[in-house]
């Protein structure tokens, strides 16, 4: 593995970036209504990580050894942070990035710390409880997912993994199910713990059984918003989860290349929010339409039907969305999510195979669209009808917030979740 000085700097910077905005916020008593310093500081960590990625540097400072898996989950969770709607970002969400961050790098080269991921969203999660941003039971879907979590590792073995994998999703659903809100920043997390963890159940019995009831799931997300009684509800990247916890499992041979372009998919979308934003998973559905079509055994039928499910949900039901605030965290995510369905294989660290008539096919439907807007700019047409920007943005929702203050019973539960956690990881090692 790669790494200079340099990079061992900026992995140091990348941590203490949100930890002193933290700091200097406190100390210099910048009004409840400044988002600078905790802005400044996540951006910070973000670019930091993106640096190291795209660098292909791999910092070994003290017990922190990052990966490409957890400098990419570094990233997106800072992204994600910088996301969080105005109202919510205090510096407890720069507070729980940094502890996110530190479970996502601790290790040794080439081994990550599955321990310390599970035990830094159990305190993520007790700290964004303050930000009073997520309701109570979103929140408490959470702290069973992280038990649940902690249990699979403490466990080991096939039923482990499964628990582990149960745990994650139950994360990453509940984390998901609004957009701009802190508790998002532990997809990201939640999904490098289930592609650590789940290829050992690649091929197995209790994978094929996890990946229909996963994709069950899936498919239950995805119709809820077309039921007129929910045509408000917008689950589409919750839907997405599941689908990138099959590919982790790997049911079928093939999947699991799929699992990091799905899971790079759900959380640019996520970033975003709006209903477009959810071609970002599209070099992934294609990996998973190819597993599918190349598979066999009694699961390939059944995940086939699921998946076709799941797609004719999310593209049913959609109402017109309002018109958001776009921001320069949305303009950085639209970017990347253009980039990586355009140029999937450049995106080397997801191991993007198999794509060779999808990448043909996006080429041509570029220089078609080129083609067409040249023409329709001639003719003195519109380029875009209709502003584009509401079908890709989450609307940032700008209802004030009431003042933080600890909520008693909540705060106890989530604490006894960690507790808990703590607990059933004790004797493991980090």
């Amino acid at each position: 593995m790669t790494s200079n000085a340099w990079a061992d700097a900026l992995l140091v910077a990348v941590l203490l970036a949100p930890l002193a905005s933290v700091v200097l916020a406190v100390a210099v008593a910048v009004p409840a209504e400044d988002r600078r310093w905790t802005t400044g500081g996540c951006a910070l960590a973000a670019a930091g990580s993106i640096v190291l990625l795209v660098m292909g540097q791999h910092p070994h400072v003290s017990r922190l050894a990052p990966d490409d898996l957890g400098l990419a989950a570094a990233a997106a969770t800072a992204l994600l942070a910088v996301g969080v709607r105005e109202s919510a970002r205090t510096p407890v969400v720069a507070a729980a990035l940094t502890i996110m961050i530190c479970g996502l790098t601790a290790g040794s080269p080439g081994r990550p710390s599955t321990v310390a991921a599970v035990l830094a969203m159990a305190a993520a999660t007790a700290l964004v409880t303050l930000t009073r941003d997520s309701g109570r039971l979103t929140l408490a879907a959470i702290s069973v997912g992280v038990v649940l979590t902690a249990v699979g590792v403490r466990v080991g073995d096939r039923s482990g993994a499964v628990t582990l994998i149960v745990g994650t999703a139950v994360i990453a659903v509940a984390a998901s199910l609004s957009p701009r809100r802190a508790v998002n920043m532990l997809v990201p997390v939640s999904l490098v713990l289930a592609l650590r963890v789940g290829p050992q159940l690649a091929g197995t019995a209790e994978a094929r059984w996890l990946a229909v009831a996963l994709a069950l799931a899936g498919v239950g997300l995805a119709v809820v918003p077309a039921i007129p009684r929910w045509r408000a509800t917008s689950l589409g990247v919750a839907a997405l989860v599941p689908w990138a916890l099959v590919s982790t499992i790997g049911p079928l041979a093939g999947m699991p290349v799929a699992a990091r372009a799905l899971a790079v998919g759900t959380v640019l979308a996520l970033t975003l929010g709006g209903p477009l934003a959810l071609l970002a998973a599209a070099p992934g559905t294609a990996m998973v339409a190819s597993a599918l079509a190349g598979g066999d055994g009694w699961p390939r039928p059944v995940l086939a039907l699921l998946a076709i499910a799941t797609v004719i949900g999310l593209t049913t039901g959609s109402s017109r969305p309002v018109a958001p605030r776009s921001r320069a965290v949305d303009g950085v995510a639209a970017l990347a999510a253009s980039w990586f369905v355009l140029r999937p294989t450049s995106w080397t660290w997801t191991r993007v195979e198999g794509l060779q008539a999808y990448s043909d096919g996006t080429v041509l439907a570029a220089a078609t669209a080129l083609i067409a807007g040249v023409a329709l700019a001639i003719s003195g047409a519109h380029l875009i009808p209709e502003p584009i920007a509401p079908w890709v943005l989450a609307d940032d929702e700008h209802d004030s917030l009431p003042p933080a203050r600890v909520d008693l019973l909540l705060m106890s539960a989530v604490a006894l979740m960690g507790i808990i956690a703590a607990a059933l990881l004790r004797s493991a090692r980090l």
